[in-house]
């Protein structure tokens, strides 16, 4: 049965979410990260039929790990050393020395629809391969059932070519995505945060419970 392994950073002050900073508070950023990952845990644990791993970085010692490891019976790993593409390569070798298929997916796109994990859990099945871009030219899902070497070579990480980067590596692999899927707004700045915000109720509604604001000076947080 095919893996999803969610990519997460541990959601700590000062270093999670950091792209929020002005104009949330280096707190407030920290929460905003805590909802994505739970909000991202939550929908792929009802709609992904196989295993599901949350990698941690740059370790699962923060107790949200923990919580959602009791909670949804995930199972933890961490993240390796090295760029993106690197922990993703690492982690991607991983599930295939145990014979099975797997997913990559970053807690930055919550509002992922359930008939693309669906999807991407049948074609993965089928031996397939797969590929969810993000409209500030990244990707946010990707997933394989066997070894595409070099496929995040050369990749500048952060980048507006990152998908780009990555398709022509994928060529020259002799890699064709089975499937790709529409694009999707990736919460990684202010802008992205209130376009999903505005569009998608359970961000809001989590949002609103933390008394994280969506105005410009990004309201006042009443968690501790």
């Amino acid at each position: 049965m095919p893996t999803l392994i969610l990519m997460a950073k541990a959601p700590w002050s000062g270093m999670a979410k950091t792209r929020l900073v002005p104009p949330y508070s280096r707190h407030q950023a920290a929460e905003i990260a805590d909802i994505l990952l739970r909000l991202s845990v939550d929908i792929c644990a009802r709609h992904w039929a196989g295993e599901l791993v949350i990698a941690g970085w740059p370790d699962t010692d923060h107790q949200i790990f923990s919580e959602l490891e009791k909670q949804y019976q995930v199972t933890l790993a961490s993240q390796s050393k090295g760029d993106l593409g690197e922990k993703m390569q690492c982690l991607l070798a991983t599930a295939f020395e145990r014979n099975t298929a797997a997913a990559v997916m970053g807690t930055d796109v919550p509002h992922i629809p359930s008939s693309t994990l669906v999807e991407t859990y049948n074609v993965l099945s089928g031996g397939g391969s797969v590929v969810g871009p993000t409209r500030d030219g990244g990707f946010c899902l990707l997933g394989l059932s066997y070894p595409v070497t070099d496929l995040f070579t050369g990749i500048h990480w952060g980048s507006s070519d990152v998908y780009e980067q990555m398709l022509l590596n994928a060529k020259a692999s002799g890699l064709t995505f089975d499937s790709t899927f529409a694009s999707l707004t990736d919460i990684d700045c202010a802008t992205g945060l209130h376009r999903v915000a505005s569009r998608w109720s359970p961000l809001h509604r989590a949002l609103t419970a933390a008394g994280v604001g969506l105005a410009a000076g990004g309201g006042v947080s009443h968690r501790s």
